[in-house]
């Protein structure tokens, strides 16, 4: 019987390696095992600085936003650290144009998320996901994290809706609010292929879902940095509707018979002469509508029926308004391929839908302000 060697575990590599029992060559930031298979590879995690005697002191009635849902502190990792490098210096500097963004971006948020674990999460995620649009040959490691923290700041934002009144968190979700948003409008540019119809829905349905805290009374946001700038940044120089864009929506509306499918064309049509404005920074509030339809028309547009695409091609418009942000680039495009691809051949020809038509409409915007 041959003896078996024994020897000394390492306990420096990374987890990936770890999990499968294998030996590790612990490189960085990506070890060799996990670069042949392609995973994310990560190592000895770092706790989130936090005072124990804040925390205690602050317990129960004066907690904070991120000692409310956290029974321990979350980790992060080295690759985490040089995405936090990057959201600084970089990544909060695109996230919008215009006065004051930098105040709240670059400087607010990441002084907050270095105590609060929900920011920590979504500064990271976009850091990650601008990461994947850039480095394409690492475009698998920054989506796959991107996609990671997201997850789990998803899941803490759930469990703080239930304490969203309290004064001091109404300021955290709403940024982290903001940042999902963000996240599903960046998910096309940290991708190869762009998504289909379903996968934008999804997307549109993660919008949906910070409803809640859009509509929560502002005025506990009014005094605050965050609440001018977002009063700043939502006005602007209201956009002139075109003769044929209002002509496609009357045309569209007429057509028209479910009350859900009228009532969403009624209110894109409303939004677009009443709160879409551009500034300096271009449109902010792209992701309004999605909020505003009702829960009836959402189901139609889920279940492909072609009058709600129809309504939700118009949405195209909002899209294609001046913006300069890198994530929020070229989705009218994106939307309109994705609708053109969902509706069957007879279906097309029965409303005659036309792709080239409907883009340059999306597009028209664009074109009254050069």
């Amino acid at each position: 019987m041959s003896s078996r060697r024994f020897h000394r575990k390492s306990r420096s590599g990374c987890v990936h390696c770890k999990k499968r029992h294998i030996k590790c060559d612990e490189g960085r930031p990506n070890c060799a095992n996990c670069q042949r298979a392609g995973v994310v590879c990560t190592y000895d995690q770092l706790k989130v600085p936090t005072s124990p005697t804040h925390s205690a002191s602050a317990s129960p009635a004066g907690s904070t936003a991120s000692t409310l849902v956290y029974e321990q502190s979350p980790t992060f990792d080295m690759l985490d650290l040089s995405l936090m490098h990057h959201y600084t210096v970089s990544t909060s500097l695109g996230l919008f144009a215009g006065h004051g963004a930098r105040e709240i971006w670059q400087e607010m948020v990441p002084n907050q998320a270095q105590c609060n674990p929900l920011l920590m999460h979504g500064i990271l995620a976009l850091a990650s996901m601008d990461l994947a649009r850039t480095r394409p040959n690492e475009r698998q490691i920054y989506a796959t994290r991107a996609l990671a923290h997201q997850n789990s700041g998803t899941r803490l934002f759930r469990s703080m809706l239930e304490q969203v009144r309290q004064s001091d968190s109404h300021n955290v979700v709403m940024v982290f609010s903001m940042i999902l948003a963000i996240l599903a409008f960046a998910l096309p540019h940290a991708r190869d292929d762009p998504p289909d119809f379903d996968e934008i829905l999804d997307l549109f349905s993660l919008i949906r879902g910070c409803k809640t805290v859009w509509l929560l009374s502002p005025e506990s946001l009014a005094g605050t940095s965050l609440g001018q700038w977002i009063k700043t940044v939502f006005a602007g120089r209201p956009i002139m509707v075109k003769p044929e864009v209002d002509r496609s929506f009357q045309i569209l509306r007429a057509r028209l018979t479910d009350p859900a499918d009228i009532v969403a064309i009624d209110q894109l049509r409303e939004f677009i002469h009443g709160e879409l404005a551009t500034s300096s920074g271009g449109v902010a509030n792209l992701g309004r509508w999605p909020t505003m339809v009702s829960d009836a028309y959402w189901q139609r547009v889920q279940n492909h029926e072609v009058d709600a695409l129809l309504v939700l091609s118009h949405y195209s418009v909002v899209l294609g308004a001046p913006s300069h942000q890198w994530w929020s680039a070229d989705w009218d495009s994106i939307l309109l391929q994705a609708i053109d691809k969902a509706l069957p051949q007879v279906d097309k020809k029965l409303v005659e839908w036309n792709l080239s038509a409907m883009m340059k409409i999306a597009r028209s915007y664009n074109e009254s302000q050069v």
